[in-house]
């Protein structure tokens, strides 16, 4: 059915409304947000058709929601009662209170090649051959068994959520929760997760198709534009290095990991910690030699011999020396500290997060104020904190018990700035460990 499939392709499009039902609609807006005590603003470009954005509730902060003037946008939202409903943070859902409602937007999570009637097609049976498939009418229904729990609906999105989420006018699958007995925030989006997290699991199971949330559109520094534009023609050298297969397939899969940030963090760092066995050994060796050129070592004293056992402890990678210890060894080989330094500071945006913003992270701080301080090993430090965060392991004895840090959250969308050192670093280590081009090897 081609109109239902188109319908799911394409935003809504009217004819624009006369300018006095405009000026009628702002006025008519205007008292409605006054009398919920919703915040309205009028936003002026420069060579831009003037907007209103609607202050929203969304927890403890606002979401603004833009209407153009020169389009339906007002009149579609005064066409509901948007007063009653508010945001969840984080995700492309709304609540009301007063109904004991929740809505929120669902999407796959694997690509989907082709018209956004796949989706239809696998949760709904749809069929665009089928003249008599009424899409709007299409729902999985899953009543509650008990008194107490929420209706849970999986159907194409309310005209209500259609005007409120972003952009609007978009055509969505939602899931629907009705019969809630929520009265905040904090409770609405705990109940919204753990009956998705229920529901939308179940679905994978029996159709083998992933559907997650759709997450807030938002803008996170991860979203930054390529550091290098260039204009000019690329010129290329031919080739007089060449790589190990293993950390470069590593290094690649970090690359094409883009909205994956843990994945992507992981990546680069496994594409590093390949060559610890390599470093660390250096490393090792300089120990063992100090140690035997004290003049007080003596060989046959127990103490002695527990420093030199210290000081070549070999992990299960055939690496020397804990793994904060043989990324710290990796870096000192492969880095300058110098070059770190001017890495971190040649982008404005990049230099203001390592040393201001990156200081309520819990991770550990880089002294980059400090020009006099050897950076590698504080880099190292970080870098190793986050992994351990992303894996959730203990880093020693010293750490204890390192706090989880989840997929979807903004404490993993703000890595994209360690993300860009970790790829450096990945890309530093891979030139140290590169032999010569031999087309024969």
């Amino acid at each position: 059915m081609a109109d239902a499939d188109n319908a799911f392709e394409e935003e809504e499009i009217e004819a624009a409304t006369p300018i006095e039902e405009v000026v009628a609609a702002k006025k008519l807006l205007a008292e409605r947000c006054k009398e919920a005590g919703i915040a309205l603003e009028e936003i002026t470009v420069p060579y831009e058709e003037p907007r209103l954005r609607v202050g929203m509730k969304c927890g403890r902060n606002t979401r603004w929601l833009n209407l153009w003037t020169d389009d339906n946008s007002i009149m579609r939202l005064l066409s509901i009662p948007f007063e009653k409903y508010s945001y969840l943070s984080g995700l492309e859902a709304v609540c009301s209170y007063a109904d004991g409602t929740i809505e929120a937007a669902i999407r796959p999570l694997a690509p989907v090649i082709g018209p956004s009637s796949y989706m239809l097609r696998r949760l709904f049976g749809f069929d665009p051959q089928n003249d008599q498939f009424d899409i709007e009418s299409a729902k999985i229904s899953v009543p509650a068994t008990q008194e107490g729990l929420p209706h849970i609906e999986i159907s194409p999105a309310s005209e209500v959520f259609t005007r409120l989420a972003r952009p609007p006018g978009r055509k969505r699958v939602t899931l629907k929760l009705t019969g809630c007995h929520v009265s905040t925030h904090d409770t609405a989006l705990a109940l919204l997760n753990k009956a998705a997290g229920s529901i939308l699991f179940q679905l994978d199971l029996l159709t083998d198709f992933p559907v997650g949330l759709e997450k807030e559109r938002r803008h996170f520094p991860g979203a930054r534009k390529p550091r290098r534009q260039q204009n000019q023609a690329t010129e290329l050298q031919y080739p007089k290095i060449q790589f190990e297969n293993a950390p470069l397939s590593l290094y690649w899969y970090g690359r094409s990991a883009t909205g994956m940030p843990l994945l992507q963090f992981l990546a680069f760092y496994q594409a590093i910690e390949f060559y610890f066995p390599i470093y660390s050994q250096s490393e090792a060796q300089r120990k063992l030699k100090a140690i035997l050129k004290d003049p007080t070592f003596r060989g046959d004293r127990d103490t002695d011999i527990a420093r030199l056992l210290a000081a070549i402890h070999i992990s299960r990678s055939g690496a020397f020396g804990d793994e904060r210890s043989q990324l710290r060894a990796t870096l000192m080989e492969c880095s300058d500290s110098d070059e770190l330094r001017r890495f971190m500071g040649e982008d404005a945006e990049r230099k203001e997060f390592f040393l201001n913003k990156a200081k309520a992270l819990p991770y550990h701080k880089i002294p980059l104020a400090n020009t006099s301080v050897d950076l590698r090993n504080d880099v190292a430090d970080r870098i190793y904190d986050i992994r351990c965060k992303i894996v959730h392991t203990k880093a020693d004895s010293r750490d204890g018990d390192i706090e989880l840090l989840l997929p979807f959250t903004p404490e993993a969308e703000q890595l994209s700035f360690d993300i860009e050192l970790v790829q450096h670093l990945a890309q530093l280590v891979l030139v140290a460990g590169s032999t010569p081009f031999n087309v024969h090897s």
